[in-house]
Parts: C-alpha cells; sequence; structure tokens
C-alpha cells in the first residue's frame, strides 16, 4: 500500500513540474541589440501575443508583436518600421484576439511630439500579415493647421463588440491647444470603418473600457478634474448613469476597470503625499445593477506607486472566487522599480502582496505594462527591464496561482540536462549525479514545490556526483538545478519521503 502511495503521488509530480517548470523570469531581444519593451499581452487557446516597442539601428521607435507557443517559444515575430512617425503602445487593454485576426491601437508621433495621432492595425493572427490599418485624426480638424497648433490625439484601449467591430477610448486636447484634455469613444467596424466617433466635455482621461451586456459600455474616468468615477453609456456613446470610485483628496489616473458577474471592479490611485510625489491605491467595488459602490478601499504599497506617463499604469482582473488581482508597478525605496501583485478577496481584505524584478539590483527598473491570467490559473506578466548601464530589454515573467515565479527559462530548460538522483524517494539523504563532471566551479540549488529556495550547495571543478542529506526537509517534491555562471546546465527532482 506504501508504494501504492508512492507511485501515485510520483505520477502527480510529473504533473506538478510540467507546470512549474512553464514558471519563469527572462527577457528578450527578439531582433537583436537595442531597446525593447512589451506593453501588453493577449492570448487564443495556442498562443499568446506580445505587442511592444523597438529600436535597433532606427532612428525612430517602431512596433513589434512577438507570437508564443504556450511553453513561450517564439513562433513568429514582426516589426513595423516606420521612418516618418515615432510609434508607442498603452500598456494593458490595447490589443483584441478574434478567432482570425489581433487588432491593437497604437500612438505615433512626429515633430519633437507637436503632432500625435492614434493608429489601428489589424494583422492575420496565424501569419502576422497586415490585413488593414487605420489613422484616428484629431477630433477638431478645424485647429490642427493652425500656426503654432499642438495636436494630440491618441488610442488608450480597444475591445471587441458584439457586432464583430470595436470600440475605442482615446484622449485629445481640445482645439489643440496646449494640454487641455478631452475625451472621445470611437466606433469602428470590422474592417476599420469608423461609424461614429462621440466627443465629451465633462468626462475625460479614458483609459479603459468593457462592454456591458447590453451592449453599451463602462468607462473609468475623470469628471471635470476631480473625482474619478466609472461611467456608463449605452452602445451609441450616450450617458446613462455614474457613480463615484476614487473619493480620495488629488486622485490621478490611469484606471483600469472589470466586471464579475454583476460587480464592476474599478482600480486607481491617489497622492496621499503629494509635496512627495507619492501614491497608493485605491480599489472600488460597484453594483452594476443598482448603480452603487459597495465599498472603497485605499492601499498603501511600498514607497509608491508609478503610475503617470505612456508606459505606467494600473490593472485589475477578477478570478472565478470573486477574488481580485490589482498590478502595476512600485518604487519600493525610491530608486528601484518593480511590478506588483495585489491581491483581494471579494471584500477588499488584501490577501497577499508580491514584487517581481529581472535582477537584484538597487538600480534595476523592472516596469509592468500588462498583468494576464495564464490557463493554469498563474499569472503572465510583460513590461521592460533596464538599469542604468544597458539599453531596455522586453520583460515577461509567469508565476503560479499563488504569485510565486518559478527558477526555470524556456531557454534554460532547452539548454539543461536531466540528473539522476537514487534513492527517490528519500528519507536520510540522496545522492544527484550529473552526465559529465562540471568543468568549473558550479552551484546546486534546491527548492520545495511552491519554488522557494531552500538549500544552496557549492560544488568543485571536476565534481560529479554529490550526496545531499534531506535533515529538516519537510515531506513532499524538491526540484533542483545546477548552475555554472548563472546559467542552469542540469535539473531534476525528488520526493523526500
Amino acid at each position: 500500500m506504501k508504494y501504492l502511495i508512492i507511485y501515485l503521488f510520483l505520477l502527480l509530480s510529473v504533473n506538478v513540474y510540467s507546470q512549474f517548470s512553464l514558471m519563469f523570469n527572462d527577457t528578450l531581444k527578439p531582433f537583436g541589440p537595442g531597446g525593447y519593451d512589451f506593453a501588453c499581452i493577449a492570448q487564443d487557446d495556442s498562443f499568446y501575443y506580445a505587442v511592444g516597442g523597438v529600436n535597433n539601428n532606427q532612428p525612430l521607435w517602431d512596433n513589434m508583436i512577438v507570437k508564443f507557443d504556450k511553453s513561450f517559444n517564439v513562433v513568429k515575430k514582426r516589426k513595423f518600421i516606420d521612418t516618418i512617425w515615432y510609434n508607442a503602445n498603452y500598456p494593458y487593454n490595447t490589443i483584441s484576439v478574434t478567432d482570425k485576426k489581433l487588432v491593437f491601437c497604437t500612438q505615433q508621433s512626429k515633430n519633437q511630439m507637436s503632432i500625435i495621432y492614434g493608429k489601428i492595425i489589424a494583422l492575420n493572427k496565424h501569419t502576422l500579415d497586415t490585413l488593414w490599418t487605420k489613422v484616428i485624426e484629431h477630433p477638431d480638424t478645424a485647429y490642427v493647421n493652425l500656426p503654432n497648433a499642438v495636436v494630440f490625439s491618441d488610442l488608450t484601449a480597444i475591445k471587441q463588440t458584439p457586432d464583430g467591430g470595436y470600440i475605442l477610448t482615446g484622449n485629445y486636447n481640445l482645439q489643440c491647444s496646449g494640454a487641455n484634455l478631452r475625451s472621445f469613444l470611437l466606433k469602428i467596424d470590422s474592417v476599420g470603418n469608423v461609424q461614429w466617433r462621440r466627443t465629451y466635455n465633462q468626462y475625460y482621461t479614458f483609459f479603459d473600457i468593457e462592454v456591458a451586456s447590453d451592449s453599451g459600455y463602462f468607462v473609468p474616468c475623470t469628471i471635470n478634474g476631480s473625482s474619478l468615477i466609472l461611467v456608463k453609456f449605452d452602445k451609441n456613446g450616450l450617458y446613462q448613469w455614474k457613480t463615484i470610485v476614487n473619493p480620495n483628496t488629488n486622485p490621478s489616473y490611469p484606471m483600469d476597470v472589470t466586471l464579475y458577474a454583476n460587480y464592476a471592479i474599478v482600480s486607481s490611485v491617489f497622492w496621499y503625499d503629494i509635496s512627495n510625489s507619492l501614491r497608493a491605491i485605491t480599489v472600488a467595488k460597484v453594483d452594476i445593477n443598482n448603480h452603487n459602490t459597495i465599498w472603497k478601499k485605499n492601499y498603501y504599497l511600498y514607497r509608491t506607486v508609478e503610475c503617470i506617463g505612456i508606459h505606467q499604469a494600473m490593472g485589475v482582473e477578477t478570478l472565478l472566487d470573486g477574488s481580485i488581482i490589482v498590478n502595476g508597478t512600485v518604487e519600493k525605496y525610491g530608486v528601484d522599480k518593480s511590478a506588483f501583485i495585489l491581491k483581494l478577496n471579494s471584500n477588499g481584505d488584501s490577501l497577499w502582496t508580491k514584487t517581481y524584478n529581472f535582477s537584484t539590483s538597487s538600480t534595476a527598473q523592472g516596469q509592468l505594462n500588462d498583468l494576464m491570467l495564464a490557463d493554469d490559473g498563474g499569472f503572465i506578466g510583460v513590461g521592460y527591464f533596464y538599469n542604468f548601464s544597458t539599453s531596455s530589454a522586453a520583460w515577461m515573467f509567469k508565476t503560479d496561482k499563488n504569485g510565486v515565479v518559478g527558477w526555470e527559462s524556456p531557454k534554460a530548460k532547452a539548454q539543461s540536462e536531466k540528473c539522476k538522483v537514487w534513492p527517490n524517494p528519500a528519507s536520510n539523504y540522496t545522492t544527484l549525479s550529473f552526465s559529465k563532471p562540471v568543468i568549473k566551479d558550479s552551484k546546486l540549488i534546491i527548492f520545495n514545490s511552491l519554488g522557494q529556495k531552500v538549500k544552496t550547495i557549492s560544488l568543485q571543478k571536476q565534481q560529479q556526483k554529490i550526496e545531499v542529506s534531506l535533515q529538516g526537509f519537510k515531506a513532499g517534491v524538491y526540484y533542483f538545478e545546477l548552475r555554472t555562471n548563472n546559467k542552469i546546465i542540469g535539473t531534476g527532482k525528488f520526493i523526500k519521503e
């Protein structure tokens, strides 16, 4: 009976390991040296699609898209070279994937950003070939060509509508004058033809939109530059109702909204110390049937939440049990920036907070631009990473459902070899052997099933096996990796009885 239990446990551990090995923390420069970032990510049943920016050997930043399989191997990639316009993507909400195509919106600018327009690009999602593009010009066309006009009109979010078209949010400066911001909703059909655009004088700073069950729209925004609210529009963009979701003094944006059952969850920020530009988070839960806010709660994470600028954002998602995932970028100690995930229960009580970076350096800058729920219940984050001595790289990390990042990247997994382990299962000790002696001083690192490091052992040059004492180890599955020069050259697992 004992061996039957062990056999079943081994079968289970194979499945655990197959999931665990897909958790990673890695950077990518798919087109060679230069600067990169991932702005947003989406998925279908078979692939992930990450959209972002690239600048290598060109004078301007261009858009790029990288297609991954579900093991995060690059399947296809494409960059969109533009010799006139500087192109950039807002994080979150700027890509939509359907059965046959993916559509994303981007910001393009020129003349030191005195001219900014939104652009929509539709691709065949299998080949990444362009199907159509559409440039969305400034709503106040009579003012665009006036002397000293500052033309600002961009797109910040896109969602597919029930009729097969798309609804987009955007912001513009009224009459091309300075920073006199206003916002608009834009409805297009499936091939990019504009069906209508509605501008708003009272509501502005649109950064996200969700499609309601009645084909209307939920938009979090600012009202007259003061309180942050959630507005419900009908399918033609006409106002229906609103409720306040961030009543704090000095509320700020961007904002994000997600729907769950009969509720809308809205995340945003506010300055709790405006003189030092320090921000905290506000999350609100809205009953969309009764049009009222059920609760609003504040969360103070580390030193400040970074949320201002085209490449900084605030995101919110809900899980099947109604719990809430808030995510973005924090400044922890005044210099470094890290991605964060904050998990709340359905009442807004904090369950856990975790931060992520690609380096432990105090000057490391890890910017989270989008977070997506993975098929296995974990989370996939994308953004960019840089420090003060190197150019930026597109950054991606994968966690389990508890927000724990595994140690093994797809590249490392492909290059590593399995190691022999005996006895396995083991009680007091186990022996690990490698296919060939290590050629340099190496380290054996052992992790528990949550990815937490439990032991590190140094190996000498030419060593080929090691006996590991399991004293102090709890019963369960353990994983290990053999590292040389911070590269994984061997992996394996064992069971402590």
